[in-house]
């Protein structure tokens, strides 16, 4: 036998020797292994809630800038100088209240020199009539030409109307002297003063802007969303605070405006911007806490408390809001609340102690 072929019988005895000890030890193996006992899950908690019947809001979110109900810039009709501003921002007034008063030095100057011209027409006008009195007697007594006479009387009422114009336009700049006057047209408060002494206040320009105590929102939507319509409930927190009162008819940048008519005065300043909630449709059905749902390839699932273990019942969600959902399928027993890893756990384990509401704990 060659030196080669003793060699290789080794090996393979070496080989079957390592085989014959691993099944050995194999066996060994299993048998430890069948001896140990059959591990048990320990027991666990869960917070369960009964399911309600109630109403929920579908709700789409917005966010609204608060503006005066009404609001204007008020200004002057003539040129002037802005001679005493009589209020401060934030200042409430009431109709009828003197807020700015113009220079009228120059509209006074043109009235008196009206009234100088009016006394020197009165007394041409009062001279013309004398005349015309005069020719009239010698018309009478055939010294005086029919034409002559009626030139004369045209002369009278020519002189007359010049008086009857001055009255007018003295008048006029009279009423013009309003105009240096500006008042509040309501009761309001002044929102912000943009002129001051001694700056020139020109026609159309605002001098201040006010607005009245009332509120309003206005936000803007897309035409393609829907349930945005008048009389549509407006919430912010839980809080109701008043309902669509008007959709305006044009658009800005694609979007259109939406005016909220408020039913109390927010805690917010004119311009600032408040999140609101449209009420587009409230629904009734079964509520629980969004804690109690399981999403699944199948589904979303429940986890119910049936013969003290925990079964998955299919359902479909109907709405959802921040804390809530509705569902189709409402159980009548007690429902697992806690993250959805936990949920999907239960119903492996034989023991789950239920940590009930307090209300219900008490009436066990």
């Amino acid at each position: 036998m060659t030196q080669k072929k003793i060699v290789t019988m080794v090996i393979l005895i070496a080989a079957v020797a390592l085989l014959i000890k691993g099944k050995e030890l194999l066996k060994v193996r299993q048998e430890e292994v069948a001896s140990q006992p059959v591990p048990t899950i320990d027991a666990v908690s869960v917070s369960v809630v009964k399911p309600s019947i109630g109403m929920m809001n579908e709700e789409i979110p917005f966010l609204a800038q608060v503006l005066g109900d009404k609001s204007i810039k008020l200004s002057t009709k003539l040129t002037g100088y802005v001679e005493e501003v009589l209020v401060e921002e934030s200042q409430n007034v009431k109709k009828g209240d003197l807020l700015v008063r113009i220079d009228e030095t120059e509209l006074k100057s043109n009235i008196e020199v009206l009234k100088s011209s009016l006394a020197a027409q009165k007394s041409d006008a009062a001279l013309a009539k004398s005349i015309y009195a005069r020719n009239v007697k010698l018309y009478r007594i055939g010294g005086l030409a029919k034409e002559q006479l009626e030139v004369s009387r045209v002369g009278v009422e020519m002189k007359f109307s010049f008086v009857e114009n001055t009255i007018h336009k003295i008048a006029q700049l009279k009423y013009q002297l309003n105009y240096l006057n500006i008042r509040a047209p309501f009761d309001g408060v002044v929102d912000a003063i943009f002129l001051h002494e001694g700056d020139l206040a020109s026609a159309g320009k605002p001098i201040l802007n006010m607005s009245n105590h009332k509120q309003k929102l206005l936000f803007s939507f897309a035409p393609s969303q829907k349930g945005i319509i008048e009389g549509k409930m407006v919430v912010s927190g839980q809080k109701k605070l008043g309902e669509i009162r008007a959709i305006y008819p044009t658009s800005t940048n694609g979007l259109v405006t939406a005016e909220v008519a408020l039913d109390a005065l927010l805690d917010h300043p004119i311009g600032s911007s408040v999140p609101i909630r449209v009420v587009t449709q409230t629904h009734s059905g079964c509520i629980l806490p969004d804690t109690t749902v399981v999403h699944k390839k199948e589904g979303t699932f429940l986890m119910v408390n049936k013969e003290k273990k925990f079964v998955s019942q299919k359902v479909n969600v109907v709405m959802h809001d921040a804390n809530y959902v509705m569902v189709d399928s409402c159980p009548q027993n007690w429902v697992a609340s806690a993250s959805e890893v936990k949920l999907a756990t239960l119903p492996v384990y034989t023991q789950v102690k239920l940590i009930k509401p307090i209300a219900d704990v008490s009436h066990e």
